[in-house]
């Protein structure tokens, strides 16, 4: 006689609750025979049985380094290179084009030596030594025989914007500080990047003084009657501030990050790239009484 449809159900509703309960069954004697485990007698006396593995653990600051994606600078090595220079710092190439890249980043070196400065892209051949590498935290560098990687220096003023007051025999002296931060050479600062950025939201909230800002650089024109560059007239506004950026009366800007200002747009262009965090560093070459100067601003 067939199997009715309800008695069909009926078989199959009690071989899976059997099914369930041989699961239940099994799950329990694996656990009391996980916590009964005992690890097995070492082959020799003295041998420690090895404990289970563990992850192991990672600094805060090592872990938000990994989740930004920036590069880890490699450990700093030792030799007459590294003992000898120091890397201020590494500014980005402008190129005529606005455009930037990996591949036209500058180092500014200081030759404790002979106390110069020296500004070197990558495999360029200076006296002595030729630039290997250069990335925004370290630079390599290679005599020949020695190939060494010069670590970025601690400066007078952290990546918050604070004073750094540990002491270091080779940090900078602080010869004088204004709003925007330290002076620290003839024609060298290192300035706060919130300081710099709280003067630029004052100058876009004030209509007016943006204007004087901008009209405080006068078009200096060649012979030919083209802009070559932009002359410093403080008598127009915001003297103050361009006191304290380094500038004199009559300067006339060539050059910032190597791209020549021959257009307000170029000097737009730079200003944006500031604003996005994109520059680490600033040189500005400039004309001062018919002599060549750079201007460097280490940005932190």
């Amino acid at each position: 006689m067939g199997i009715t449809k309800t008695k069909g159900l009926r078989i199959a509703a009690l071989a899976l609750l059997v099914l369930a309960l041989a699961l239940a069954l099994h799950l329990v004697l694996s656990l009391r025979a996980a916590r009964t485990f005992t690890a097995p007698p070492s082959a020799g006396h003295g041998q420690a049985v090895p404990s289970g593995f563990r992850w192991p653990g990672i600094q805060a600051a090592q872990w938000k380094l990994f989740r930004s994606g920036a590069p880890v600078a490699p450990r700093a090595t030792t030799g007459s290179l590294a003992s000898r220079y120091r890397l201020a710092g590494v500014f980005v190439m402008l190129s005529e084009s606005g455009r930037i890249g990996g591949e036209n980043r500058c180092a500014i070196l200081d030759d404790m030596q002979t106390k110069q400065q020296l500004l070197a892209t990558e495999d360029e051949q200076l006296a002595g030594f030729r630039v290997v590498k250069v990335e925004s935290e370290y630079v390599v560098l290679s005599n020949g025989s020695n190939v060494e990687t010069i670590t970025l220096a601690a400066g007078t003023i952290d990546g918050s914007g604070r004073a750094v007051v540990a002491a270091d025999l080779n940090k900078p002296k602080i010869l004088e500080t204004n709003r925007f931060g330290n002076r620290i050479g003839e024609t060298r600062w290192e300035f706060s990047r919130a300081a710099v950025l709280e003067y630029y939201q004052e100058m876009m909230d004030d209509p007016e003084r943006l204007a004087s800002l901008f009209m405080a650089m006068e078009p200096a024109r060649n012979e030919a009657g083209k802009v070559a560059g932009y002359r410093v007239n403080m008598d127009v506004g915001e003297k103050e501030f361009y006191t304290q950026m380094g500038f004199q009366q009559g300067d006339v800007v060539r050059k910032v990050n190597s791209m020549r200002m021959t257009s307000q747009r170029r000097a737009e262009y730079f200003i944006g790239e500031f604003v996005q965090s994109r520059l680490g560093a600033v040189v500005i070459d400039v004309e001062r009484n018919g002599e060549p100067k750079k201007l460097v601003y280490l940005v932190k």
